[in-house]
């Protein structure tokens, strides 16, 4: 995948007032020693705040760099991480805001964070804020307050909605925490995306208070560029970098205004990450003598760690030099108008009148050359800039034994060449052995390019051969040790941490060299460690060859299926998308035809969810999608879509419908907005009678947070925002109530998972439930890319549903977007615009 530099520019107007400044945006690149996933992300955060609390503009900055800290310490999973920055500030605005409630005084934090990886873009959004993604052939707005919540320091837990674009060079991508009405025509009717500077122009056109980010993407390096406009002009101007803001250092007192501080202890215990502005470095070239002196240790550790760090583009471009910064050299003078010389060119002295042939005793072969002294050129100031590799040190010590070659290299050519003009006169006849002997140039300059060359080639294999396997034995035997200690280990928790050790060495150990002793260790560590955490791994295979495509990629958020067909709903546009399944591969229906629109003069609004219809039913259709105001979609392959409207509810409205399920015929409308669950009795799939409240005086507390429905028989399950489950048991007595628990308790009775809870630590966003008689509920964990099964009644974790590890897993990065499980039980997964299935889930 191409690899993208970023320019971002801030667009921030207070009252009127243009601003260069832009507190809560910071965006960094990875530090010396991240955490394991996180060596390849950079990371934009875009932090806002609403609220009548002052907080200072040093410690806006000073939440983003502590957040940034903990998204380089987090491993694992990119979304995981991303989650654990926002739960930073979170729990750091709650603090205040808890502090400050007796004085009426709240603040929210609205955050949108963009972590980078070769041209994937990944987006948390948490608060109702935006994010626009401008391409060449389409646009989309990222929008999803139901899902993002209120904002940061509202509770304990924060709502986040996650999403991925790709992006291309010359893409345009815009944050912000408001969006003006008329950046709508501005933004996503744009064909194809106007320039950095146009669009700054285009946008600031509008009136009003203005606090967003442009970024661009361009072909590159991977370098984050923060550029500044200049207050008062409609255009960016030239790259500035900004102050350096050092995650986790004190707070500026000199930006102080009044206002509550941060408490103490959220404000610690933070690995700083890589600063933003790039280290500067000095060489200094100097003229040389003769000979050049041997070069000590501490010479060969400077050069060595100026090579290996001339890897990593900097987080800010380098402005261009001013002219007259590199002073030149001086002409001499020119006494009584004679002809003057540049210093750096040599003249002769006067000859001076030959002596007589016998008054000479001993002849000088070569004229007395009288140089002036040269002045040292002037010093170069070069950027230098830091990457940190895992193999760092390996290049450190490949570039001090470079160094130490070069030397060698010249003390033998000139001790060879003095040989070869002593001893060659010797060998030739009719040659005066006291004349010194002139090689050819051709041969003065092979021997000067082979001896550096053979001795740096030699250095490498040397170190090749001992150097790297030396680290490789280091760590393999590491990874080994760790393996007979797991082994012998009876504490099922402490078993799991020394399998994950082993894993974590044979990481390393793979960074040098691949072995079959390698894998064969990695895949017995990994057995192990699946079998301790109750994982079944899944042969999951790509339903298409390159996704869904075109110019937009498709971004599928639920799924529905049927034993022979696949449903997809595109959350870009709408519309559902169709796949034949073979059983052994799927096949994409390009004639499908079944979006939103009006139909027999029902205005079908955007799709929110759909369901797979069961063969025989009254409009013969095969998939059926509802929109929130309660409108019906009927489609089927080779056939006209059909609308038609929900019977009017008693006594209210719609607010806005979250979810359906169908089961035994009649359909479930969950509105969580209104609190409310509604069933309409159906007749051959067709809906006309008047619903009825499924609850009775009983409704789950945190019913307005549910996200997913789903029924079997007289149960109900409802998936919530922050993960955990309601459930809720239908009486058909009048005598006695319906019953319901929020929450539901999961229980968890693998001894491995005592000390840890992974029900916490997933992050659920979706769920489905299978048919009789395997009837187990399936809860999607998105940022793990796995499902967890349950048992439908007790809750109790039966196991983890995950991919192959390592290199056999065919899953890209991202969260999972959608899940689905068809009739006789194929399992698909939904990751951006392609889809992958298994069909082995028994």
């Amino acid at each position: 995948m191409p690899t993208l530099d970023l320019n971002i520019l801030p667009i921030r107007r207070i009252n009127g007032q243009e601003s260069a400044e832009m507190p809560g945006l910071l965006a960094v690149t990875p530090p010396r020693k991240p955490a394991r996933g996180r060596d390849q992300n950079s990371l934009i955060i875009y932090l806002a705040l609403s609220g009548n609390t002052p907080i200072t503009n040093s410690e806006l900055m000073q939440l983003a760099s502590d957040a940034a800290g903990l998204f380089y310490q987090s491993p694992g999973s990119l979304t995981s991480a991303m989650r654990n920055a926002a739960n930073d500030i979170n729990s750091k605005l709650l603090a205040r805001n808890l502090s400050t409630a007796g004085h009426g005084q709240q603040v929210l934090g609205l955050l949108v964070l963009a972590a980078t990886r070769e041209n994937q873009c990944t987006l948390l959004l948490s608060g109702p804020t935006h994010a626009v993604w401008v391409t060449d052939g389409g646009s989309r707005h990222i929008y999803e307050p139901a899902l993002s919540g209120k904002g940061l320091g509202s509770g304990q837990s924060i709502s986040a909605y996650l999403s991925q674009v790709e992006l291309r060079p010359q893409d345009l991508l815009v944050l912000c925490a408001t969006f003006p009405r008329d950046w709508e025509a501005d933004l996503l009717n744009e064909r194809p995306p106007a320039s950095l500077e146009a669009s700054y122009r285009k946008l600031t056109f509008t009136k009003g208070d203005l606090n967003a980010v442009l970024v661009r993407a361009q072909s590159g390096h991977g370098t984050l560029t923060l550029l500044r406009p200049e207050p008062g002009r409609a255009h960016p101007s030239q790259p500035v970098p900004s102050p350096a803001i050092t995650p986790g250092a004190p707070l500026d007192p000199g930006l102080a205004a009044e206002s509550h501080p941060l408490p103490a202890a959220a404000t610690q215990g933070k690995v700083t990450p890589q600063e933003i502005n790039s280290q500067k470095g000095e060489v200094n070239e100097e003229s040389g003598a003769a000979s050049d002196p041997p070069i000590t240790e501490e010479q060969l550790d400077s050069f060595a760690d100026f090579a290996a760090h001339m890897v990593q583009p900097s987080a800010y471009s380098i402005p261009p030099q001013p002219e007259g910064a590199i002073p030149h050299p001086k002409e001499e003078a020119k006494p009584n108008g004679a002809r003057g010389f540049p210093a750096s060119i040599p003249r002769v002295k006067r000859t001076e009148p030959e002596p007589a042939l016998d008054e000479v005793l001993e002849v000088d072969q070569q004229a007395s050359v009288e140089e002036e002294t040269v002045p040292p050129p002037p010093r170069i100031r070069r950027r230098r800039l830091f990457k940190p590799e895992a193999g760092a040190k390996a290049t450190r010590q490949v570039a001090k034994v470079a160094v130490g070659g070069i030397q060698i290299g010249r003390r033998v050519n000139e001790s060879f060449r003095a040989f070869l003009q002593k001893f060659i006169p010797r060998l030739l006849p009719g040659t005066e052995p006291n004349k010194p002997f002139a090689l050819p140039t051709y041969m003065l300059v092979l021997i000067a390019v082979f001896i550096p060359v053979a001795v740096s080639v030699v250095s490498w294999i040397i170190y090749d051969t001992y150097g790297l396997s030396e680290r490789y034995s280091q760590l393999y035997q590491s990874a080994v040790t760790e393996r007979a200690r797991a082994v012998s280990e009876t504490d099922p928790a402490r078993q799991r941490d020394q399998w994950l050790e082993v894993l974590k060495s044979l990481d390393e150990a793979g960074k040098y060299r691949e072995t079959e002793e390698v894998d064969s260790l990695r895949s017995e560590a990994q057995v192990n460690l699946d079998r301790l955490m109750g994982v079944i791994r899944l042969e999951f295979v790509p339903a298409f060859p390159n996704g869904l495509g075109g110019p937009a990629s498709a971004q599928i958020s639920r799924l529905a299926a049927s034993e022979s067909d696949l449903y997809m709903l595109d959350a870009e546009d709408g519309k559902i998308l169709h796949a034949a399944f073979t059983g052994r591969s799927l096949s994409l229906d390009n004639a499908f035809q079944c979006q939103p629109g009006s139909y027999s003069g029902y205005q079908v609004g955007t799709l929110v969810d759909i369901l797979a219809l069961p063969k025989v039913n009254g409009m013969d259709a095969s998939v059926l999608g509802i929109d929130a105001s309660g409108n019906l979609l009927y489609c089927a392959p080779d056939q006209v879509p059909q609308a038609t409207q929900l019977p009017p509810l008693p006594n209210t409205n719609w607010s806005r419908i979250t979810s359906f399920a169908l089961d035994s015929g009649n359909l479930y409308v969950l509105d969580a907005e209104s609190r409310s669950v509604w069933v309409f009795r159906g007749q051959d799939s067709t809906f006309i009678d008047t619903p009825y409240f499924y609850f009775g005086n009983e409704i789950p507390n945190s019913i307005d947070s549910a996200i997913d429905l789903a029924v079997s028989s007289d149960d109900l399950y409802l998936l919530h925002a922050d993960g955990h489950l309601s459930t809720c048991t239908f009486s058909r007595l009048s005598e006695v109530p319906t019953r319901c628990q929020d929450p539901a308790p999961r229980i968890d009775n693998f001894p491995a998972h005592r000390d840890i809870d992974i029900f916490q630590q997933a992050n659920f966003t979706q769920m489905a439930i299978t048919n009789p008689p395997n009837a187990v509920l399936l809860l999607l964990d998105s940022e793990d890319q796995s499902v967890f099964r349950f048992s439908p009644r007790s809750f109790e974790l039966q196991n983890q549903i995950k991919s192959y590890a390592g290199t056999d897993n065919p899953f890209r990065d991202g969260p999972v977007g959608a899940l689905a499980v068809s009739p006789n039980y194929v399992l698909y997964l939904a990751i951006g615009d392609q889809v992958y299935f298994a069909t082995n889930l028994r």
